[in-house]
Protein backbone atom coordinates (compact mmCIF):
# COMPACT_ATOMS: atom_id res chain seq x y z
CA UNK A 1 0.00 0.00 0.00
CA UNK A 2 1.46 3.23 -1.00
CA UNK A 3 0.45 6.68 0.83
CA UNK A 4 -2.29 7.02 -2.30
CA UNK A 5 -3.73 4.31 -1.60
CA UNK A 6 -3.49 5.11 2.62
CA UNK A 7 -5.26 8.53 1.56
CA UNK A 8 -7.88 6.47 -0.16
CA UNK A 9 -8.32 3.56 2.52
CA UNK A 10 -8.87 6.38 5.33
CA UNK A 11 -10.91 8.84 3.02
CA UNK A 12 -13.43 5.99 2.12
CA UNK A 13 -13.81 5.64 6.18
CA UNK A 14 -14.16 8.89 6.79
CA UNK A 15 -16.92 9.76 4.33
CA UNK A 16 -18.70 6.62 6.04
CA UNK A 17 -17.96 8.40 9.34
CA UNK A 18 -19.74 12.03 7.84
CA UNK A 19 -22.81 10.32 5.83
CA UNK A 20 -23.87 8.25 8.51
CA UNK A 21 -23.39 10.32 12.09
CA UNK A 22 -24.37 13.62 9.30
CA UNK A 23 -20.91 14.87 10.17
CA UNK A 24 -20.01 18.39 9.04
CA UNK A 25 -16.49 18.09 8.30
CA UNK A 26 -13.50 15.82 9.19
CA UNK A 27 -10.17 17.00 8.02
CA UNK A 28 -6.92 14.87 8.79
CA UNK A 29 -2.85 14.53 8.22
CA UNK A 30 -0.92 11.47 8.56
CA UNK A 31 2.66 12.05 9.04
CA UNK A 32 5.97 10.01 9.46
CA UNK A 33 9.39 11.35 10.66
CA UNK A 34 10.28 12.86 7.58
CA UNK A 35 6.85 15.17 7.09
CA UNK A 36 3.40 14.62 5.44
CA UNK A 37 2.21 11.27 3.98
CA UNK A 38 -1.51 12.07 3.70
CA UNK A 39 -3.41 14.88 4.28
CA UNK A 40 -7.27 15.96 3.16
CA UNK A 41 -10.83 17.21 4.25
CA UNK A 42 -14.15 15.28 3.62
CA UNK A 43 -17.22 18.35 3.98
CA UNK A 44 -20.59 17.03 3.76
CA UNK A 45 -22.12 17.80 0.57
CA UNK A 46 -24.97 19.91 1.52
CA UNK A 47 -22.99 22.40 3.18
CA UNK A 48 -21.41 24.18 0.04
CA UNK A 49 -17.96 25.16 1.84
CA UNK A 50 -14.51 24.06 1.04
CA UNK A 51 -11.80 23.47 3.36
CA UNK A 52 -8.30 23.56 2.24
CA UNK A 53 -4.52 23.49 4.12
CA UNK A 54 -5.64 27.31 5.00
CA UNK A 55 -8.23 26.25 7.02
CA UNK A 56 -8.08 26.89 10.99
CA UNK A 57 -9.18 24.79 13.53
CA UNK A 58 -9.61 25.37 17.13
CA UNK A 59 -6.82 22.29 18.96
CA UNK A 60 -8.76 22.79 22.35
CA UNK A 61 -6.72 20.76 24.59
CA UNK A 62 -4.21 19.77 22.68
CA UNK A 63 -2.90 22.86 23.59
CA UNK A 64 -1.47 21.56 26.81
CA UNK A 65 1.05 19.92 24.94
CA UNK A 66 2.69 22.99 23.88
CA UNK A 67 1.99 24.06 27.06
CA UNK A 68 3.84 20.92 28.76
CA UNK A 69 6.57 21.24 26.04
CA UNK A 70 7.29 24.91 26.95
CA UNK A 71 7.71 24.11 30.87
CA UNK A 72 9.86 21.45 29.92
CA UNK A 73 12.60 23.78 27.78
CA UNK A 74 12.78 26.02 31.12
CA UNK A 75 13.71 22.89 32.77
CA UNK A 76 15.88 21.68 30.13
CA UNK A 77 17.72 25.44 30.92
CA UNK A 78 17.65 24.98 34.81
CA UNK A 79 14.99 27.59 35.14
CA UNK A 80 12.08 25.95 37.06
CA UNK A 81 12.32 22.11 38.75
CA UNK A 82 9.35 20.67 38.11
CA UNK A 83 9.24 18.49 41.56
CA UNK A 84 9.35 21.96 43.22
CA UNK A 85 6.35 23.34 44.90
CA UNK A 86 4.40 25.48 42.62
CA UNK A 87 4.80 28.24 45.43
CA UNK A 88 8.59 28.63 44.40
CA UNK A 89 7.00 30.21 41.18
CA UNK A 90 3.52 31.99 42.11
CA UNK A 91 4.02 33.64 45.64
CA UNK A 92 1.19 32.64 47.68
CA UNK A 93 -0.06 29.39 45.71
CA UNK A 94 -1.19 27.15 48.56
CA UNK A 95 -4.81 26.20 47.96
CA UNK A 96 -6.38 24.62 50.60
CA UNK A 97 -5.54 20.90 51.03
CA UNK A 98 -8.13 18.97 53.31
CA UNK A 99 -6.33 15.44 52.99
CA UNK A 100 -2.71 16.81 54.77
CA UNK A 101 -2.04 14.43 57.47
CA UNK A 102 -4.32 11.97 56.39
CA UNK A 103 -2.81 11.16 52.59
CA UNK A 104 -3.44 7.72 51.12
CA UNK A 105 -0.26 7.90 48.36
CA UNK A 106 3.61 8.12 48.39
CA UNK A 107 3.69 11.38 45.99
CA UNK A 108 3.83 13.80 49.07
CA UNK A 109 1.39 16.42 49.66
CA UNK A 110 3.06 19.58 47.80
CA UNK A 111 1.52 21.06 44.18
CA UNK A 112 4.36 20.72 41.84
CA UNK A 113 4.54 21.14 38.71
CA UNK A 114 4.52 17.41 37.78
CA UNK A 115 1.53 16.77 39.17
CA UNK A 116 -0.43 19.88 37.73
CA UNK A 117 0.66 18.69 33.80
CA UNK A 118 0.31 15.38 34.94
CA UNK A 119 -3.46 15.93 36.26
CA UNK A 120 -2.91 14.64 39.84
CA UNK A 121 -2.00 18.01 41.89
CA UNK A 122 -6.15 17.81 43.05
CA UNK A 123 -6.94 21.06 41.27
CA UNK A 124 -10.78 21.58 40.41
CA UNK A 125 -11.51 20.57 37.19
CA UNK A 126 -12.41 24.95 36.39
CA UNK A 127 -11.58 27.52 37.78
CA UNK A 128 -13.15 29.96 39.46
CA UNK A 129 -12.88 32.77 36.60
CA UNK A 130 -11.95 32.01 33.49
CA UNK A 131 -13.51 28.48 33.10
CA UNK A 132 -15.37 27.09 29.91
CA UNK A 133 -18.85 28.94 30.67
CA UNK A 134 -16.90 32.50 31.54
CA UNK A 135 -18.78 35.20 29.21
CA UNK A 136 -16.18 37.74 31.37
CA UNK A 137 -13.09 36.25 29.45
CA UNK A 138 -11.03 37.52 32.88
CA UNK A 139 -6.99 36.70 31.85
CA UNK A 140 -4.65 34.46 33.06
CA UNK A 141 -4.02 36.19 36.14
CA UNK A 142 -7.29 36.62 37.34
CA UNK A 143 -7.49 33.12 36.70
CA UNK A 144 -4.61 32.09 39.12
CA UNK A 145 -5.24 34.60 41.53
CA UNK A 146 -8.52 32.63 42.17
CA UNK A 147 -6.99 29.38 42.58
CA UNK A 148 -4.45 30.00 45.08
CA UNK A 149 -6.14 29.68 47.92
CA UNK A 150 -8.99 26.95 46.59
CA UNK A 151 -9.44 23.84 48.13
CA UNK A 152 -8.17 20.91 46.64
CA UNK A 153 -10.84 18.41 45.57
CA UNK A 154 -8.37 15.64 45.24
CA UNK A 155 -5.73 13.71 47.44
CA UNK A 156 -2.21 15.14 45.64
CA UNK A 157 -0.41 12.22 47.01
CA UNK A 158 -1.72 9.76 45.28
CA UNK A 159 -1.18 9.98 41.72
CA UNK A 160 -4.59 9.29 40.29
CA UNK A 161 -5.63 11.61 37.36
CA UNK A 162 -8.34 14.38 37.52
CA UNK A 163 -8.20 16.33 34.63
CA UNK A 164 -8.32 19.86 35.23
CA UNK A 165 -8.11 23.02 33.20
CA UNK A 166 -7.13 24.73 36.19
CA UNK A 167 -4.15 22.85 36.76
CA UNK A 168 -2.92 23.89 33.60
CA UNK A 169 -3.85 27.74 33.81
CA UNK A 170 -1.00 27.30 36.89
CA UNK A 171 1.68 25.96 34.39
CA UNK A 172 0.88 28.61 31.83
CA UNK A 173 1.34 31.62 34.54
CA UNK A 174 4.86 29.65 35.79
CA UNK A 175 6.00 30.18 31.91
CA UNK A 176 4.80 33.41 31.87
CA UNK A 177 6.68 34.32 35.14
CA UNK A 178 9.61 32.29 34.84
CA UNK A 179 10.17 33.33 30.88
CA UNK A 180 8.97 37.11 31.07
CA UNK A 181 6.78 36.55 28.40
CA UNK A 182 2.93 36.41 27.59
CA UNK A 183 1.75 32.63 26.72
CA UNK A 184 0.63 33.70 23.27
CA UNK A 185 4.23 35.05 22.45
CA UNK A 186 6.12 32.12 24.57
CA UNK A 187 4.94 29.61 21.77
CA UNK A 188 4.83 31.26 19.21
CA UNK A 189 9.01 32.27 19.66
CA UNK A 190 10.08 29.22 21.22
CA UNK A 191 7.85 26.35 19.37
CA UNK A 192 5.86 27.80 16.07
CA UNK A 193 8.39 29.87 14.68
CA UNK A 194 11.50 27.02 15.20
CA UNK A 195 8.39 24.33 13.64
CA UNK A 196 7.87 26.94 10.74
CA UNK A 197 4.13 26.93 12.08
CA UNK A 198 3.68 30.35 10.71
CA UNK A 199 -0.71 29.91 10.60
CA UNK A 200 -0.62 29.21 14.10
CA UNK A 201 -1.33 31.51 17.13
CA UNK A 202 -2.47 31.07 20.96
CA UNK A 203 -4.52 34.13 20.63
CA UNK A 204 -7.76 34.25 18.23
CA UNK A 205 -7.41 37.29 16.64
CA UNK A 206 -10.21 39.10 14.80
CA UNK A 207 -8.34 38.75 11.20
CA UNK A 208 -7.92 34.90 12.18
CA UNK A 209 -11.62 34.76 13.37
CA UNK A 210 -12.44 34.98 9.77
CA UNK A 211 -10.32 31.78 8.90
CA UNK A 212 -11.70 29.23 11.30
CA UNK A 213 -13.31 26.53 9.63
CA UNK A 214 -16.88 26.39 9.95
CA UNK A 215 -18.19 24.44 13.06
CA UNK A 216 -21.20 23.55 14.55
CA UNK A 217 -22.84 22.42 18.21
CA UNK A 218 -25.61 20.04 18.69
CA UNK A 219 -28.12 18.41 20.41
CA UNK A 220 -31.09 16.03 19.75
CA UNK A 221 -32.60 18.23 17.79
CA UNK A 222 -30.74 20.06 15.98
CA UNK A 223 -27.62 21.32 14.92
CA UNK A 224 -26.39 24.75 15.23
CA UNK A 225 -23.36 27.44 14.63
CA UNK A 226 -20.66 27.65 17.18
CA UNK A 227 -19.93 30.26 19.28
CA UNK A 228 -16.97 32.13 17.89
CA UNK A 229 -14.45 34.20 20.14
CA UNK A 230 -11.43 34.36 21.91
CA UNK A 231 -10.49 31.91 24.94
CA UNK A 232 -7.91 34.38 26.45
CA UNK A 233 -4.72 32.74 25.09
CA UNK A 234 -5.74 30.10 27.28
CA UNK A 235 -2.84 28.02 28.62
CA UNK A 236 -5.30 24.70 28.18
CA UNK A 237 -7.07 25.05 25.27
CA UNK A 238 -6.38 28.36 23.15
CA UNK A 239 -4.36 27.24 20.23
CA UNK A 240 -5.47 27.75 16.84
CA UNK A 241 -3.86 25.99 13.85
CA UNK A 242 -3.88 24.34 10.79
CA UNK A 243 -4.15 20.44 9.61
CA UNK A 244 -0.32 20.79 7.75
CA UNK A 245 1.06 23.17 10.98
CA UNK A 246 0.05 20.41 13.19
CA UNK A 247 1.46 17.89 11.09
CA UNK A 248 4.95 19.72 10.65
CA UNK A 249 4.78 19.41 14.95
CA UNK A 250 3.47 15.99 14.85
CA UNK A 251 6.53 15.10 12.81
CA UNK A 252 8.63 16.71 14.98
CA UNK A 253 7.43 14.49 18.45
CA UNK A 254 8.39 11.54 16.26
CA UNK A 255 11.83 13.03 15.74
CA UNK A 256 12.68 13.30 18.95
CA UNK A 257 12.07 16.71 19.50
CA UNK A 258 14.01 18.19 16.54
CA UNK A 259 13.13 19.99 13.17
CA UNK A 260 13.82 19.35 9.87
CA UNK A 261 17.15 21.11 9.87
CA UNK A 262 18.52 19.58 13.69
CA UNK A 263 17.58 22.38 15.67
CA UNK A 264 16.04 21.15 19.31
CA UNK A 265 12.82 21.83 20.33
CA UNK A 266 12.75 19.24 23.22
CA UNK A 267 15.30 17.23 23.97
CA UNK A 268 14.81 13.16 23.64
CA UNK A 269 15.29 12.90 27.32
CA UNK A 270 12.55 15.19 27.75
CA UNK A 271 10.04 13.89 25.66
CA UNK A 272 10.76 10.81 27.31
CA UNK A 273 10.01 12.00 30.77
CA UNK A 274 6.39 13.59 29.27
CA UNK A 275 5.74 10.20 27.60
CA UNK A 276 5.97 8.30 31.07
CA UNK A 277 3.10 7.39 32.97
CA UNK A 278 2.96 10.08 35.91
CA UNK A 279 -0.86 9.69 36.64
CA UNK A 280 -2.71 6.43 36.60
CA UNK A 281 -6.22 6.22 35.58
CA UNK A 282 -9.18 6.12 37.79
CA UNK A 283 -11.34 3.51 38.70
CA UNK A 284 -13.53 2.63 35.82
CA UNK A 285 -11.50 4.03 33.08
CA UNK A 286 -10.07 1.52 30.92
CA UNK A 287 -8.15 1.97 27.62
CA UNK A 288 -5.37 3.97 28.93
CA UNK A 289 -2.35 3.79 30.49
CA UNK A 290 -2.72 6.89 32.14
CA UNK A 291 -1.14 10.67 31.93
CA UNK A 292 2.49 11.63 31.62
CA UNK A 293 3.43 15.31 31.39
CA UNK A 294 0.75 17.29 28.90
CA UNK A 295 0.49 14.01 27.08
CA UNK A 296 -1.90 10.62 27.57
CA UNK A 297 -0.33 7.28 27.13
CA UNK A 298 -2.35 4.32 25.41
CA UNK A 299 -1.58 1.60 23.40
CA UNK A 300 -2.18 0.33 19.83
CA UNK A 301 -2.13 -2.88 19.04
CA UNK A 302 1.15 -3.89 21.26
CA UNK A 303 2.75 0.01 20.10
CA UNK A 304 3.07 3.23 22.76
CA UNK A 305 1.02 5.29 21.70
CA UNK A 306 0.85 8.74 23.17
CA UNK A 307 -1.34 11.88 22.61
CA UNK A 308 -4.55 14.28 23.19
CA UNK A 309 -7.87 15.49 22.35
CA UNK A 310 -9.23 18.56 22.42
CA UNK A 311 -12.87 19.35 22.47
CA UNK A 312 -14.17 23.27 22.06
CA UNK A 313 -17.09 25.52 21.06
CA UNK A 314 -17.95 22.88 17.94
CA UNK A 315 -14.15 21.54 17.66
CA UNK A 316 -13.14 18.05 17.99
CA UNK A 317 -9.67 17.75 17.39
CA UNK A 318 -7.45 14.43 18.38
CA UNK A 319 -3.35 13.75 17.74
CA UNK A 320 -2.22 9.90 18.03
CA UNK A 321 1.16 8.94 17.87
CA UNK A 322 3.64 5.87 17.57
CA UNK A 323 6.96 7.53 18.32
CA UNK A 324 8.81 3.99 18.01
CA UNK A 325 6.83 3.26 14.65
CA UNK A 326 7.73 6.66 13.68
CA UNK A 327 4.06 7.28 12.49
CA UNK A 328 1.23 9.85 13.62
CA UNK A 329 -2.13 11.09 12.78
CA UNK A 330 -4.43 14.31 13.05
CA UNK A 331 -8.06 14.42 13.21
CA UNK A 332 -10.18 17.30 12.98
CA UNK A 333 -13.81 17.33 13.45
CA UNK A 334 -16.06 20.20 12.91
CA UNK A 335 -19.09 18.94 15.22
CA UNK A 336 -18.64 19.56 19.07
CA UNK A 337 -17.90 16.24 21.49
CA UNK A 338 -17.04 14.12 18.57
CA UNK A 339 -13.75 13.18 19.62
CA UNK A 340 -14.37 9.30 19.76
CA UNK A 341 -15.05 9.03 16.07
CA UNK A 342 -12.00 11.03 15.54
CA UNK A 343 -10.21 8.91 17.72
CA UNK A 344 -11.50 5.48 16.16
CA UNK A 345 -10.33 7.12 12.64
CA UNK A 346 -6.89 7.82 13.63
CA UNK A 347 -6.34 4.62 14.82
CA UNK A 348 -7.60 3.02 11.34
CA UNK A 349 -5.47 5.25 10.12
CA UNK A 350 -2.24 4.53 12.14
CA UNK A 351 -2.59 0.64 11.23
CA UNK A 352 -3.54 1.13 7.81
CA UNK A 353 0.15 3.00 7.79
CA UNK A 354 1.81 0.05 9.79
CA UNK A 355 0.10 -2.53 7.27
CA UNK A 356 1.72 0.08 4.46
CA UNK A 357 5.23 -0.61 6.39
CA UNK A 358 4.55 -4.49 7.04
CA UNK A 359 4.74 -3.32 10.57
CA UNK A 360 0.79 -4.58 11.32
CA UNK A 361 -2.37 -5.95 9.71
CA UNK A 362 -5.03 -4.08 7.69
CA UNK A 363 -8.01 -2.85 9.72
CA UNK A 364 -11.47 -4.36 8.94
CA UNK A 365 -13.82 -2.33 6.91
CA UNK A 366 -15.78 0.04 8.93
CA UNK A 367 -18.99 -1.82 10.64
CA UNK A 368 -22.29 -0.75 8.25
CA UNK A 369 -25.46 -1.50 9.73
CA UNK A 370 -28.56 -1.73 8.30
CA UNK A 371 -31.17 0.78 8.21
CA UNK A 372 -33.69 1.13 11.28
CA UNK A 373 -37.25 -0.63 10.09
CA UNK A 374 -40.63 1.53 10.78
CA UNK A 375 -41.39 -1.46 13.29
CA UNK A 376 -38.39 -0.16 14.91
CA UNK A 377 -39.19 3.67 15.49
CA UNK A 378 -42.66 2.69 16.26
CA UNK A 379 -42.15 0.15 18.93
CA UNK A 380 -38.83 1.37 21.04
CA UNK A 381 -39.24 4.66 21.68
CA UNK A 382 -40.57 5.26 25.66
CA UNK A 383 -39.59 5.51 28.96
CA UNK A 384 -37.95 2.30 30.64
CA UNK A 385 -36.90 0.93 34.08
CA UNK A 386 -34.05 -1.27 35.27
CA UNK A 387 -35.89 -4.60 36.51
CA UNK A 388 -33.95 -4.03 39.90
CA UNK A 389 -35.75 -0.52 40.24
CA UNK A 390 -32.24 1.61 40.07
CA UNK A 391 -32.46 3.47 36.72
CA UNK A 392 -34.64 4.93 34.29
CA UNK A 393 -33.70 5.66 30.40
CA UNK A 394 -35.83 7.05 27.94
CA UNK A 395 -35.44 5.99 24.26
CA UNK A 396 -36.26 9.05 21.68
CA UNK A 397 -37.26 9.23 18.17
CA UNK A 398 -35.82 11.41 16.06
CA UNK A 399 -35.62 12.05 12.11
CA UNK A 400 -35.48 8.37 11.73
CA UNK A 401 -32.74 7.68 14.31
CA UNK A 402 -33.08 6.11 17.91
CA UNK A 403 -31.34 7.66 20.92
CA UNK A 404 -30.69 6.31 24.07
CA UNK A 405 -30.14 8.81 26.93
CA UNK A 406 -28.35 6.88 28.92
CA UNK A 407 -25.26 8.54 31.32
CA UNK A 408 -27.07 12.12 30.54
CA UNK A 409 -26.24 12.22 26.65
CA UNK A 410 -27.85 11.12 23.51
CA UNK A 411 -26.41 7.46 22.31
CA UNK A 412 -27.36 6.76 18.63
CA UNK A 413 -28.43 3.18 18.68
CA UNK A 414 -28.09 1.17 15.10
CA UNK A 415 -29.73 -2.55 14.51
CA UNK A 416 -27.42 -5.29 13.83
CA UNK A 417 -29.85 -7.79 12.95
CA UNK A 418 -32.45 -9.28 14.59
CA UNK A 419 -32.83 -8.30 18.56
CA UNK A 420 -29.49 -6.92 18.30
CA UNK A 421 -28.46 -3.73 18.56
CA UNK A 422 -25.52 -1.07 19.31
CA UNK A 423 -24.41 1.90 19.82
CA UNK A 424 -22.96 4.28 17.20
CA UNK A 425 -23.07 7.47 17.00
CA UNK A 426 -21.78 10.76 17.20
CA UNK A 427 -20.32 9.83 20.90
CA UNK A 428 -20.12 6.20 21.53
CA UNK A 429 -19.09 3.93 18.98
CA UNK A 430 -16.49 1.07 17.98
CA UNK A 431 -13.75 1.14 19.97
CA UNK A 432 -15.19 3.67 22.66
CA UNK A 433 -13.95 3.62 26.09
CA UNK A 434 -17.65 2.55 27.55
CA UNK A 435 -18.40 -0.68 28.06
CA UNK A 436 -22.25 -1.32 27.41
CA UNK A 437 -22.02 -0.86 23.61
CA UNK A 438 -24.69 -3.43 22.98
CA UNK A 439 -28.32 -3.73 23.64
CA UNK A 440 -31.18 -5.99 22.98
CA UNK A 441 -34.51 -5.74 22.07
CA UNK A 442 -37.04 -8.44 22.13
CA UNK A 443 -40.13 -9.33 20.71
CA UNK A 444 -41.55 -9.10 24.35
CA UNK A 445 -40.44 -4.96 24.43
CA UNK A 446 -38.20 -5.72 26.87
CA UNK A 447 -34.75 -3.80 26.58
CA UNK A 448 -31.36 -5.50 27.70
CA UNK A 449 -28.58 -3.25 28.33
CA UNK A 450 -25.56 -2.99 30.88
CA UNK A 451 -26.64 -6.35 31.97
CA UNK A 452 -30.04 -5.38 33.25
CA UNK A 453 -33.61 -6.30 32.03
CA UNK A 454 -35.67 -2.91 31.30
CA UNK A 455 -39.28 -2.47 30.67
CA UNK A 456 -41.61 0.05 29.53
CA UNK A 457 -43.33 2.76 32.22
CA UNK A 458 -45.83 5.16 31.88
CA UNK A 459 -44.51 8.72 32.32
CA UNK A 460 -45.34 9.95 35.68
CA UNK A 461 -45.94 13.43 36.13
CA UNK A 462 -44.68 13.99 39.30
CA UNK A 463 -45.31 17.92 41.43
CA UNK A 464 -41.76 19.26 41.19
CA UNK A 465 -40.94 19.79 45.54
CA UNK A 466 -42.19 23.35 46.53
CA UNK A 467 -38.12 23.97 48.02
CA UNK A 468 -36.58 23.08 44.38
CA UNK A 469 -39.63 25.11 42.32
CA UNK A 470 -37.58 28.37 43.10
CA UNK A 471 -34.56 27.34 41.22
CA UNK A 472 -35.37 25.55 38.50
CA UNK A 473 -34.88 27.71 35.15
CA UNK A 474 -31.82 28.94 33.19
CA UNK A 475 -28.30 29.72 33.91
CA UNK A 476 -25.02 31.04 32.87
CA UNK A 477 -23.91 32.58 29.55
CA UNK A 478 -26.05 32.81 26.25
CA UNK A 479 -23.85 31.08 23.70
CA UNK A 480 -23.71 27.98 26.78
CA UNK A 481 -26.90 28.24 28.60
CA UNK A 482 -27.43 25.26 31.54
CA UNK A 483 -30.23 24.14 32.56
CA UNK A 484 -32.16 23.04 35.98
CA UNK A 485 -35.07 20.81 35.87
CA UNK A 486 -36.91 18.39 37.90
CA UNK A 487 -38.08 14.76 36.15
CA UNK A 488 -38.31 11.62 37.41
CA UNK A 489 -38.54 12.28 41.01
CA UNK A 490 -34.98 13.59 40.46
CA UNK A 491 -33.17 17.85 40.59
CA UNK A 492 -31.18 17.19 37.07
CA UNK A 493 -28.74 19.63 35.63
CA UNK A 494 -28.42 20.03 31.69
CA UNK A 495 -25.28 21.42 31.29
CA UNK A 496 -23.03 22.22 28.44
CA UNK A 497 -25.77 21.63 25.86
CA UNK A 498 -26.99 18.09 26.47
CA UNK A 499 -25.14 16.40 29.14
CA UNK A 500 -27.95 16.19 32.13
CA UNK A 501 -26.26 14.73 35.65
CA UNK A 502 -28.82 14.12 38.56
CA UNK A 503 -28.76 15.60 41.37
CA UNK A 504 -28.25 14.18 45.03
CA UNK A 505 -28.71 15.83 47.98
CA UNK A 506 -26.81 15.49 50.62
CA UNK A 507 -27.10 16.00 54.60
CA UNK A 508 -26.16 18.96 55.02
CA UNK A 509 -28.20 20.23 52.15
CA UNK A 510 -25.87 20.82 49.29
CA UNK A 511 -26.42 18.65 45.94
CA UNK A 512 -23.30 16.71 44.47
CA UNK A 513 -23.66 16.49 40.78
CA UNK A 514 -23.74 12.83 38.90
CA UNK A 515 -22.88 12.48 34.91
CA UNK A 516 -20.10 12.25 32.28
CA UNK A 517 -18.80 15.85 32.48
CA UNK A 518 -19.32 17.12 36.20
CA UNK A 519 -19.17 14.01 37.74
CA UNK A 520 -19.08 14.29 41.71
CA UNK A 521 -18.93 18.50 41.65
CA UNK A 522 -21.26 20.41 43.92
CA UNK A 523 -24.48 22.40 42.85
CA UNK A 524 -24.87 25.42 45.32
CA UNK A 525 -28.17 26.89 44.68
CA UNK A 526 -28.94 30.56 45.48
CA UNK A 527 -25.70 31.45 44.93
CA UNK A 528 -24.14 34.66 44.63
CA UNK A 529 -20.95 36.39 43.53
CA UNK A 530 -19.10 39.31 44.27
CA UNK A 531 -21.49 41.47 42.07
CA UNK A 532 -24.83 40.26 44.42
CA UNK A 533 -25.75 38.57 41.63
CA UNK A 534 -28.23 35.59 42.09
CA UNK A 535 -27.68 32.37 40.47
CA UNK A 536 -26.17 28.98 40.75
CA UNK A 537 -22.45 27.14 41.17
CA UNK A 538 -21.23 24.16 39.89
CA UNK A 539 -17.88 23.41 41.65
CA UNK A 540 -16.18 27.40 41.69
CA UNK A 541 -18.17 28.21 38.58
CA UNK A 542 -20.52 30.96 38.78
CA UNK A 543 -23.56 31.09 36.39
CA UNK A 544 -25.98 33.69 36.93
CA UNK A 545 -29.66 33.54 36.78
CA UNK A 546 -31.64 34.08 33.39
CA UNK A 547 -34.42 36.46 33.84
CA UNK A 548 -38.11 35.35 32.98
CA UNK A 549 -36.42 32.16 31.20
CA UNK A 550 -38.26 29.05 32.03
CA UNK A 551 -36.18 25.77 32.08
CA UNK A 552 -35.86 23.25 28.81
Amino acid sequence: MDDRALAAGLEEAIAHEVGDKALPSISYAVVDRDGLLATGHVVRPDLGHRLDGHSLFRIGSLTKMFTAIGIMQLAEKGLVDIDADVSAYIPGFRPVNPFAGRESGPYGSQVSLRKLMSHTSGLVREPKDGHYLDDRRPGLAVTVEGLKTSVLKEDPSVGIVHYSNAAIAVVGAVLERVSGMGYADYVARHIFEPLGMAESSASLTPGLMGRLAPAWMWDVDRDFPAPVFDLGGSPAGAIVSTAPDMAKFASCMLRGGFTPDGRSVVSPAGLRQMWTVVGRPAAGHSGSRGYGLGFGIADLDGWTSVGHGGAVYGYATQFVALPQAGLAVLTFSTLDFTNQIGTRLARRALRLALASRRMGRSPAPPAKHPPLTAAHLAAMPGLYQAADGSESVELREKDGRLYLMGEGVPLELKWRGGDAFTIDGRIYGEEAEYPHLDLTFGADGVLGWKGKAWTRRNTVQEDTPAELAPHLGVYGPDFNPTYLFYADGRLKCLIEYFCTHDCEQLPDGSWRMHGILYEGETLELAARDEEGRTGIRVGPMFLVRHAGRAAA
